[in-house]
């Protein structure tokens, strides 16, 4: 995984937020799916601890990604 253009603070938080993932999820997540997806929140700018666990967790999808991004398609006629 490549951790390039984060810094000290970026990283710390994310071992914090993982760890807190893994006591919270116990065995139900494999640990190198929480990886992926605490990246790929993180690479949108997300850093609140909370929505990061939440979106490591599966809870929510991506948490600082805007609500229109999530609306179904149009139903086709």
């Amino acid at each position: 995984m490549d951790v390039s253009g984060y810094t000290t603070d970026d990283l710390d938080i994310f071992r914090r937020v993982l760890d807190r993932a893994i006591a919270e999820a116990g065995v139900d997540i494999p640990v190198e799916l929480m990886a992926r997806r605490l990246f790929v929140v993180a690479r949108s700018g997300e850093r609140d601890p909370d929505r990061l666990v939440a979106a490591v967790l599966g809870r929510i999808a991506h948490p600082s990604t805007p609500r229109a991004r999530f609306s179904p398609p149009p139903l086709q006629t």
